[in-house]
C-alpha cells in the first residue's frame, strides 16, 4: 500500500463519483485539482483531490475508496497524507466540506484535526438535482470543517503563553523545565490518545528503552510535559509519577490496562506495541524481539485548560 500523485489520465472516474454523484459540481473541480492515488497492489484503491482555493488556502474537494477496501484506514491514511502535503507546501489552512447525514465522515475528520468551521443550511436541497439519502438521513446542509496549519514559530509561541497561562496560577513550578511531545506519529492517533489522557482513561505510555540515543532525555520521575495534538497545539501538561524498565513479554495485565487503549487488555497492548515498536527498531536498524526492555512511564494530568483545570 502506498499513495502517490496521479497523472490526469490515471484519474479513476468511479471514485471520484463514488464521493460526489452529481456531474456538474464534479466539472466545478476537476480540472484544477490534484489527485493523490493509494495504490494496493498496482490497483488505485482510493484517492484524495486538493484543489487550491485562495492563497495559502487548500480544499479537499474529493475523498473516496472502492467499496471492497473501506474500512482499512485507507481514508484515514489519504486525509493525513493531504494534511502533511498542505504543511510541506505551506499552506496555511485546509478545509473539507460534507453533507449532515456523512456520519463516518463528520467523525473521521474531527479526528484528524478538522474543526466545524460553518454549516450552510440547506445547500444539497438547493445545489444538487437529486435528493441524497445517507445512512437512513436525507442529505440537507454542508458541513464546512478547517483544519489551520501553525508554522514553528507560531507553535512555540502558542507552547510559551499556555505554559506561562499555567504557572501563573501554579506558582510552585515556576523555574521548572519541560519537554513537549505527542503521542505516536500522524494526526488520527496523537489526537485519540490525547482525549483518553485528558479523560483519565490512559495514564501510562511505553517506549522502546533500546532506542534512547546518549542524547536523548529518558523519561524520570517528576518530568513535566506538554503534550500536544497532531497539529502542534497544546492539549494539557502531565507529571510523571513512576518509571519502571520491564520486558515486553513480561508487561501485566494491570500495566496494560493503566495504558487504556482498544479494550485495555495485555493481547491488545501486545499486539498494537509489537506493531508499532518493530517499525522503530526496522528505522534504528535493529532487531525487535518480545525480551526488549520497555520504558514504563505512569504520569497524572496536572494542567488542562479545556477542562477547567
Amino acid at each position: 500500500m502506498g499513495i502517490k500523485k496521479l497523472k490526469s489520465n490515471e484519474i479513476p472516474y468511479n471514485l471520484v463519483y463514488l464521493a460526489d454523484e452529481d456531474a456538474d459540481q464534479i466539472k466545478k473541480y476537476i480540472d484544477s485539482t490534484t489527485f493523490f492515488g493509494s495504490f494496493c497492489n498496482g490497483s488505485i484503491v482510493g484517492i484524495i483531490g486538493l484543489n487550491e482555493t485562495i492563497h495559502k488556502s487548500v480544499e479537499i474537494v474529493c475523498v473516496a475508496v472502492e467499496i471492497e477496501y473501506q474500512d482499512r484506514k485507507i481514508g484515514s491514511e489519504l486525509l493525513e497524507y493531504a494534511i502533511q502535503y498542505s504543511k510541506e507546501n505551506s499552506y496555511k489552512e485546509i478545509l473539507i466540506k460534507t453533507g449532515n447525514s456523512s456520519i463516518k465522515q463528520i467523525y473521521l475528520y474531527q479526528s484528524c484535526g478538522f474543526i466545524i468551521d460553518s454549516i450552510n443550511k440547506n445547500y444539497f436541497i438547493k445545489n444538487y438535482k437529486t435528493i441524497i439519502y445517507e445512512n437512513g438521513l436525507k442529505c440537507r446542509d454542508q458541513i464546512v470543517f478547517k483544519y489551520k496549519i501553525y508554522n514553528q514559530e507560531e507553535l512555540s509561541r502558542k507552547i510559551d503563553e499556555y505554559w506561562k497561562r499555567f504557572i501563573s496560577i501554579n506558582k510552585e513550578y515556576k523555574d521548572r523545565e519541560y519537554e513537549v511531545w505527542n503521542f505516536c506519529y500522524g494526526e488520527i492517533l496523537p489526537n485519540r490518545l490525547l482525549g483518553l489522557v485528558k479523560t483519565g482513561i490512559k495514564t501510562a505510555t511505553s517506549s522502546a528503552y533500546d532506542l534512547y540515543s546518549k542524547d536523548d532525555k529518558v523519561p524520570q520521575v517528576g518530568d513535566l510535559s506538554i503534550i500536544t495534538y497532531g497539529n502542534g497545539l497544546p492539549g494539557c501538561i502531565i507529571e510523571t509519577k513512576e518509571i519502571k524498565i520491564i520486558k515486553f513479554n513480561e508487561i501485566s495485565e494491570n500495566e496494560a490496562k493503566l495504558e487504556g487503549e482498544g479494550n485495555k487488555t495485555l493481547k491488545y497492548w501486545r499486539e498494537g506495541h509489537k506493531k508499532f515498536f518493530k517499525i522503530d527498531y526496522e528505522n534504528d536498524e535493529k532487531e525487535f524481539s518480545e525480551e526488549i526492555p520497555v520504558l514504563f512511564e505512569r504520569f497524572h494530568v496536572i494542567y488542562d485548560e479545556e477542562r477547567g483545570y
